[in-house]
């Protein structure tokens, strides 16, 4: 199956379960349902992937699956509330996000543009938790942060990978919604990496999809690594902080080199 046709498989499934909701067709492969007032996106790329992965006999199955959460949300007319969060508190993790995509939700400073959200993860989507969900839930914003990062070293921890061996440039580039959230495995727990906690490491982070360190003594490799990591946050639909950090004992400053 093709994308488009792929695409149309799943619009008109959406269509079967709720006849009165509409879909609109997106850029860079995705919808958009919508029921009433109410809509969410669905980007398909990771969505089509899976689907092909699956067995012919098992595909429809897959997609209903995928789908069922999106189905429930679009019949109620609305998204996740304080008793979703609830029942799921063992899916709410960290994400790292920037100054400009904080207003409105949940957040921990790391440092002054680099801040903790906190999510609650439905499989193909992640809900914001909001300050209005925290008050429901009656817990506080250090409470809501020690779950969160409980359960993120439990479920989404990875190991570093290479991505530059000559310039020894390492980081997180997984392809999921946690890359950016994997830094605090770098501050909080260094020695997983093979990171002795006294040692000062500099650390970029973009945008959501990546995680950069740079391991190199050398100033001409760490101003190469620089460029790389801003050019990676301009014109990224995700983006966290073109600054350069250092990291050291479970501290993260911005460093002032460069």
């Amino acid at each position: 199956m093709d994308r488009n046709t792929f695409r149309n498989t799943v619009s008109e499934y959406i269509l079967d379960a709720v006849p009165k909701s509409l879909i609109y067709n997106l850029d860079n492969f995705g919808i958009r349902m919508k029921k009433g007032e109410y809509w969410i996106d669905l980007s398909l790329e990771n969505f089509y992937k899976g689907y092909c992965r699956q067995k012919p006999s098992m595909r429809h199955i897959y997609i209903s699956e995928v789908l069922a959460p999106f189905i429930k949300d679009l019949r109620r007319e609305s998204g996740v509330n304080h008793h979703d969060v609830k029942e799921n508190i063992n899916h709410v993790f960290p994400l790292i996000i920037g100054s400009q995509d904080r207003k409105g939700i949940v957040t921990t400073p790391l440092t002054d543009n680099l801040f903790i959200a906190y999510v609650l993860d439905q499989g193909m989507r992640i809900f914001f938790i909001e300050e209005a969900t925290l008050d429901s839930l009656h817990i506080s914003v250090e409470q809501i942060k020690q779950l969160a990062l409980k359960n993120f070293f439990r479920d989404q921890t990875k190991p570093l990978q290479v991505f530059d061996e000559k310039r020894h440039i390492y980081g997180f580039n997984y392809g999921d919604s946690y890359d950016s959230s994997r830094l605090l495995s770098i501050i909080y727990r260094p020695q997983e990496h093979g990171i002795p906690p006294h040692r000062r490491v500099y650390v970029m982070v973009p945008n959501r999809d990546v995680v950069l360190l740079f391991y190199s003594p050398e100033e001409s490799d760490l101003r190469q690594s620089i460029m790389i990591g801003r050019s990676s946050f301009l014109n990224n639909p995700y983006p966290v902080s073109p600054e350069l950090y250092q990291v050291r004992q479970g501290v993260i400053l911005k460093s002032s080199r460069f």
